[in-house]
């Protein structure tokens, strides 16, 4: 073979290893931005995400969370008289938990007239979490606990947890979501009605 054949000969054989190089880091990439666009709010499907509970929940007295609001005020979950309780575990660092909040505050504001109460809870210290919420300009119930019941623990953050009226866990969720979705606000309007119906038709 001549030093020119050879030549081309090498430049061919270097040439395709550059083209499936490219390839298997374009199919990395492809793989990897997939993945973040099914991790990010609104890839979830709030109703077809649901998951039963960690642990059974059979009365009030398993619900008994205390905590403290912002301003020092202490709140226990199992004396919300609320029909429904979303309860929704977030930390500042916590990237999806940021991701979703804006959702939580407009799902929020869309059933302000509901039966609904909203506990966002933090185990982080009121130094850090008033600031941060004061920054963002949140209008929502923000609480502090550093203690979680077993009940509400979960394998990540953000995790949330929906409660019906007999404070049974109905919903569970680990990740971001997009909670003022169509979906999801059918959802709390399905749960919202059922629980004024089992109220209604509860003996006096």
């Amino acid at each position: 073979m001549s030093f020119f054949n050879r030549q081309f000969f090498v430049g061919m054989l270097a040439g395709a290893f550059l083209l499936v190089a490219i390839g298997i880091v374009g199919i990395v990439l492809l793989g990897i931005a997939i993945q973040r666009a099914a991790d990010g709010p609104g890839s979830i499907s709030v109703i077809g995400g649901l998951n039963p509970p960690p642990v059974p929940t059979d009365s009030d007295s398993e619900m008994g969370w205390r905590m403290r609001d912002l301003n020092g005020n202490a709140v226990d979950l199992a004396e919300l008289s609320h029909s429904v309780v979303f309860v929704n575990r977030w930390a500042t660092w916590c990237a999806p938990c940021l991701k979703e909040m804006p959702s939580i505050e407009k799902l929020a504001a869309g059933l302000a007239d509901e039966d609904i109460a909203f506990v966002i809870v933090s185990n982080e210290p009121a130094e850090t979490v008033a600031p941060f919420v004061a920054d963002k300009g949140w209008n929502l119930p923000i609480y502090l606990a550093r203690q979680v019941p077993p009940v509400f623990q979960s394998r990540g953050i953000p995790a949330t947890f929906v409660l019906d009226d007999t404070r049974r866990i109905v919903f569970a969720h680990v990740g971001s979501a997009l909670w003022d979705a169509p979906a999801s606000l059918e959802y709390f309007d399905r749960l919202l009605r059922s629980s004024s119906v089992s109220a209604n038709s509860s003996p006096d």
